[in-house]
């Protein structure tokens, strides 16, 4: 899977799949995906809750996530793919990516 542009963001994020919780540190964000630093302890294509906050917002990030393997990972994923973004979580993860990598913020995101 191609992630397109990411942005490094290191935060923590708490994942939730029924009664089951665990919390790992992210590395990058893109538009429709977060890559942890090191794999969740979920099965590949597992839907789970994903929790966090981006720098500089008031308000944490819920979001329905899918995990998947990145590289030739053996155990669990460290992707998570979003799915079901409403336009204003699309424009708030825009403009980290843009503001954290110094480009212009896309017209479709404004």
């Amino acid at each position: 899977m191609g992630l397109g542009i990411v942005a490094p963001v290191a935060v923590p994020v708490e994942l939730r799949s029924g009664s089951r919780r665990r919390y790992r540190l992210s590395s990058d964000l893109g538009m429709d995906a977060l890559l942890l630093a090191r794999p969740a302890p979920f099965d590949v294509r597992e839907p789970l809750d994903a929790r966090f906050w981006l720098p500089d917002t008031p308000d944490p990030l819920t979001l329905r996530v899918e995990v998947f393997a990145v590289g030739d990972e053996d155990e669990g994923g460290r992707g998570l793919r979003f799915f079901g973004l409403k336009p204003e979580v699309k424009s708030t993860l825009a403009r980290y990516i843009s503001e954290r990598l110094g480009l212009p913020l896309s017209p479709l995101y404004a």
